[in-house]
């Protein structure tokens, strides 16, 4: 029998539990690694690409041209939202957080919105990385904040959230 003046309990949104545990660094360098492999794949083959076309005769025009360079890192940036996307919206994972069990959340535990995560989360470090030299300077102290007790960079301290272990999903019914 359930007691009528208890009070209300929240219900977590699927996937997550309310006592959410931090994904640990070995998890978070995992999923950072696979997504990194995933990138300098979309890389090479938009270099390639661009050198098909006519638009770089080879890296060494490529790497004269810091117009190129922008170019490039937008592009692949679109290209990784768009690889990224459905599993971002769905779940706070990229697909080398869907590997390392791992899920973004806000401080809430709720999913951040897709925009929140490509603006804030990505979009912000894609920015400061691309300039020069303050930006490797900037991305190194970025990695380094995970170091932190609450294990949040600058870039999860700018979007709000937070990475967190991820329970599994309930099997499907048959």
């Amino acid at each position: 029998m359930e007691n009528p003046y208890a009070p209300p309990v929240a219900e977590a949104p699927p996937g997550l539990s309310g006592t959410a545990e931090l994904a640990t660094l070995s998890e978070r360098f995992l999923g950072a690694f696979i997504d990194g492999l995933i990138s300098i794949g979309v890389v090479i083959i938009l270099f390639l690409l661009l050198i098909g076309v006519g638009v770089f005769a080879g890296i060494g025009e490529y790497m004269a041209s810091s117009l190129g360079q922008v170019v490039m890192v937008v592009l692949t940036y679109g290209i990784f939202l768009l690889i990224h996307q459905k599993p971002m919206r769905a779940s706070g994972q990229t697909i080398g957080k869907r590997v390392a069990k791992i899920r973004v959340v806000t401080m809430s535990g709720d999913i951040p919105t897709f925009g929140d995560q490509a603006i804030k989360r990505y979009g912000f470090m894609q920015l400061i990385a691309i300039i020069p030299f303050v930006g490797t300077l900037l991305s190194l102290v970025n990695i380094l904040f995970i170091f932190r007790a609450d294990r949040r960079c600058i870039h999860d301290l700018v979007a709000n959230t937070r990475v967190i272990k991820a329970n599994p999903l309930p099997a499907p019914a048959v």
